[in-house]
């Protein structure tokens, strides 16, 4: 029977042969649970257990931009140079004690909020800027791995681990330690049910200082998730309330609400699979499934105006190029300058976001008409949007629940302001707003990990 791929088709299991084969059963497994927990319309299905007989066409990318959106908006209305803010805070971590909701027992016994920082870059492309002393840019990583994906290798006992470790090690240029990216203690979540354990003190941590403010090796975002792109690609298939035409990918998730309306992602991958499912053509997310950087076209130059090929490096990809993980781009060792010295487009290059701005970022999926399978008709818009005071470009949505866009309160916006916060006392913004709001309901969309959960709200 044929099993779910890692991503990109990359076979890391071969590096432990002795663990190979449980390790690739283990993350077909994985993968098939997240589109049975996200299968919920009957247009969605699961491309290696379709029995239809209708033969699968060739798979169709569903694009977006890599850069975050939601920085565009908030800075669209503000004083300055809104490209050079968006970049500038782009590459700003966030830490945070509350959005996560993880604790570690203290010595008294009580518990105490576990600081935890991820960058806020919520397209599925992430980066990290290496730099001199001096803050000159000398290598810039961009990655779109899907976090779930380390944390399953990470599970799979000893051959799990060092197979982690030793792949950070490859990609960081770095003679790191299990140390460096597990946690010190035993970490524990807020659930219904109250604080449970999340992770034991040796458990690999996603978001360690090695995968967030100083390196890059897979996604951190709350939002960027494998499961999120799983949900946001089944919910597209409902039939959802549109006027006749092309679909507004904007108007569209403001009406269905299933995920972030300042995305570039969020809108144009529910858009793209509704599409085919407004056609009446059931929808599979493509083996392997992921989320990819398109081949990205750069010209970047040295410091003489001689183009300089050898500056973008494809680090893990697919075989035939197509699905890309990972790229770095860099100066030749030795060269005695920097990518600051260096020009992108003219422009010197001195921004991670430079190069996201003209990245693709795709999914992949499989559309088909199956006999017997039809559209799932959704009565009525259940959530709306509004812009937000001052700034119309950026949006919040919000349940469709009679509120005037004028009376929504502080608690709501805060949630939805989560990432721009505490840009307020540089740029302009809202000041007001707590940058670290705790969870209230679902105003905020999109997926985030909570320990091995992933939690909607």
């Amino acid at each position: 029977m044929a099993i779910y791929s890692a991503p990109a088709g990359i076979d890391d299991a071969a590096r432990r042969p002795e663990a190979a084969e449980a390790i690739r059963a283990g993350w077909d497994a994985k993968v098939r649970a997240f589109i049975a927990e996200a299968r919920k319309s009957d247009l969605f299905f699961d491309q290696l257990a379709d029995l239809s007989g209708v033969a699968d066409p060739p798979a169709v990318g569903v694009p977006w931009n890599g850069f975050p959106q939601l920085l565009m908006n908030w800075f669209a209305a503000q004083p300055g140079d809104a490209e050079l803010s968006a970049n500038k805070w782009a590459e700003r971590t966030i830490t945070t004690s509350r959005l996560f909701e993880y604790y570690r027992k203290a010595a008294d016994g009580s518990f105490e909020p576990i600081p935890v920082t991820y960058r806020r870059q919520d397209e599925y492309c992430e980066w990290h800027v290496d730099r001199t002393p001096q803050g000159k840019a000398v290598r810039m990583c961009f990655t779109c791995e899907p976090p779930e994906y380390w944390e399953f290798l990470a599970s799979n006992g000893e051959a799990g681990r060092g197979l982690v470790l030793e792949l950070y090690q490859e990609l960081l240029k770095r003679p790191l330690q299990w140390e460096d990216i597990s946690w010190p203690h035993d970490v524990y979540e807020n659930s219904e049910a109250g604080l449970v354990l999340a992770y034991r003190k040796g458990d690999y941590n996603p978001r360690n200082e090695w995968n967030t403010s100083k390196g890059a090796v897979h996604l951190t975002h709350w939002a960027n998730s494998l499961a999120a792109e799983v949900q946001l690609a089944a919910d597209g298939t409902f039939y959802w309330p549109q006027p006749p035409g092309s679909v507004d990918p904007q108007r569209l998730i403001c009406c269905a609400g299933y995920g972030g309306v300042n995305r570039s992602s969020d809108p144009k991958i529910g858009a793209g699979v509704y599409g085919f499912a407004r056609q009446g053509l059931s929808v599979a997310l493509a083996d392997p499934i992921g989320l990819y950087m398109s081949p990205p076209n750069l010209d970047v130059r040295n410091p003489h105006g001689e183009p300089l090929a050898e500056a973008l490096n494809v680090v893990r990809a697919s075989a035939d190029g197509t699905r890309i993980l990972r790229i770095e781009v860099s100066v030749p060792d030795g060269a005695g300058f920097t990518l600051e010295d260096c020009t992108l487009n003219g422009e010197s290059l001195r921004y991670g976001g430079q190069i996201a701005r003209r990245v693709t970022m795709k999914l992949f999926a499989v559309a088909k008409k199956i006999p017997g399978k039809n559209p799932t008709p959704i009565d009525r818009c259940r959530y709306t949007c509004c812009p937000f005071p001052g700034n119309p470009q950026f949006t919040g949505i919000f349940r469709s629940d009679g509120m005037a866009c004028a009376d929504r309160p502080d608690a709501q916006w805060a949630n939805i302001l989560r990432d721009v916060g505490d840009i307020g006392a540089d740029a302009g913004g809202p000041g007001a707003f707590d940058a670290d709001p705790a969870p209230t309901g679902r105003a905020a969309r999109g997926k985030r990990i909570a320990g091995r959960s992933i939690v909607d709200w």
